[in-house]
Order: structure tokens, then sequence, then C-alpha cells
């Protein structure tokens, strides 16, 4: 699934196609993303490809993978210009659990360009995913991604913008870019982001959210606000989670789940 172990041609028509400023700039980028050994330095290898090209938001990270291959939740997120509030709403809402684009991604590695992914996507959760997205400028975009079946892990590297992406021309060179952001994320992921102990493994996409939030600073009565419910349903969960950690404290349960692979996605 992953190219990590072949070798891949010289792509010279990708660079033909490139003004000389763009070709210099689009090596630059290169060069630092094979240089990042930072989570820091990939992003900021993001943020030139980013404001070389006609793309006005940028996320990256990387997924775990069950042994069968399935989405076993996120790792690390690399968020370069999403809109914060998105990413809140899509781990709330349990998007990725409808997203055409990751399960595709995560179904079928490679690079692929939203309106053709949309075009397939007809349940009603999944249109309301894609409008919801577009009012957070994400109309159209491109998505590469690449797996390492070893590790359990896959990457994913997606540009969007507003407004429609001239596919033909911006797919190829985010594939061949993302080759060397899937590189990097693998070198600079957290010691523990390939798998996740046992202890946090047990806690339910709920648990995650809530324990993500509780990471965050918010309290119990603020947590149910942001999801919905009541107070009282958050302390059980909350009471779950500890439970399940073998913590007594909020503070403790956010240590030990960040030791063990939390996945940093709010």
């Amino acid at each position: 699934m992953g190219q990590t172990g072949t070798k891949r041609p010289y792509p010279r028509q990708l660079f033909e196609q490139l003004s000389k400023t763009e070709c210099a700039s689009f090596i630059e980028a290169l060069h630092y993303t094979t240089e990042a050994n930072t989570t820091a330095e990939v992003k900021d290898a993001l943020v030139q490809f980013q404001n070389l090209f006609p793309f006005t938001r940028v996320i990256s990270g990387l997924a775990r993978l069950t042994s069968s291959g399935k989405f076993d939740g996120f790792t690390n997120v690399v968020n370069v210009s999403y809109p914060d509030e998105w990413i809140k709403l899509y781990w709330q809402n349990g998007y990725f659990e409808v997203d055409p684009v990751l399960q595709t991604a995560l179904n079928k590695i490679g690079t692929q360009h939203w309106g053709t992914t949309y075009r397939e996507a007809t349940s009603p959760k999944q249109q309301e995913f894609m409008l919801a997205a577009k009012e957070f400028g994400l109309g159209d975009g491109i998505t590469t991604g690449s797996a390492d079946p070893a590790c359990r892990v896959a990457t994913f590297c997606s540009f969007a913008s507003a407004d429609s992406v001239d596919a033909a021309r911006y797919v190829p060179l985010v594939e061949y870019f993302g080759h060397y952001v899937h590189l990097a994320l693998l070198r600079t992921a957290p010691a523990k982001a390939q798998s996740m102990d046992r202890c946090v493994k047990q806690l339910t996409l709920r648990e995650l959210t809530i324990l993500n939030w509780v990471k965050n600073g918010k309290t119990n009565w603020e947590i149910a606000q942001i999801m919905g419910v009541t107070e009282r349903t958050i302390r059980f969960h909350v009471e779950s989670i500890f439970s399940k950690l073998d913590v007594t404290s909020r503070s403790q349960a956010v240590a030990i789940a960040i030791e063990h692979g939390l996945p940093n996605v709010v």
C-alpha cells in the first residue's frame, strides 16, 4: 500500500510545467520537508507549499489502522490553516465516519480530487458533511495519503480551497509532494504515536472526544453545552474514563492518555 520501499522515476514533466519561480519554491518546500525532524518543521514546509499554489486550507497527520487496515482513530494532526472550529465540529460530530475523502483515502491509498469523490457521495449524512465543509471554505481540494502497514498507520495530507481546484494541474504536484510529507510525518511522529496502550484503546469515541475537551481545559458543564447533552451524562462518561485509565483526577487522566497515545485532534 505504501510507496516508501519503491524507487520512483524522476518526474521531469511535473517540473517542466512550472515557472522558474514556482520550480525554485517547490524544490525549496521539498528540501525542508525531507529535512524536517519536528512537527513544527513539517508545518513550515506545508506552509511554503500552500503559499506557492492556490490553496487556502492545509492539514495533514497520522491515522491509526487496525490489523485489517481499517480506520482506528487519529494519532497526530498537523493543522496548518484549517479553522479550529471546523476541526472541533469534525471531531464532535463524528464526521470521520462519513467523510468520503477520508474513507476513500484509507481504503484506496493514493491521491484524490474531492470533486470526483464527492460525486459518488450520496447519503444524507455525507451531504450534510459536504455542506458544512463548504461553509468553512472547504469547497474543493486534493488529498493524498500513504500507509505503513507494518506500523499500522496511514498518513494524509489535504490541500483545500473555497473555489474549484484545477485537478489536472495540481493532483500530480500534490501526489509527488505528499510522498515526502508521508515520510516526514512518520519520522516526526511522537514516540508512542504508532499504537495505543490497552487502557486508552478501551475508550469509546465519545469518551475520547470528552477527554480531548478535558485536555483543553473545559469543565463538565462546558463539555455538556458543546456536545448538547446533560452535565450528568458528561459526569457519567468522565467516571468511566477514570475507571478505564485507573486514575482519580482529570489531570491524571489527561497525562496518562497523552503518554499512551491519545489522538491529538482538537
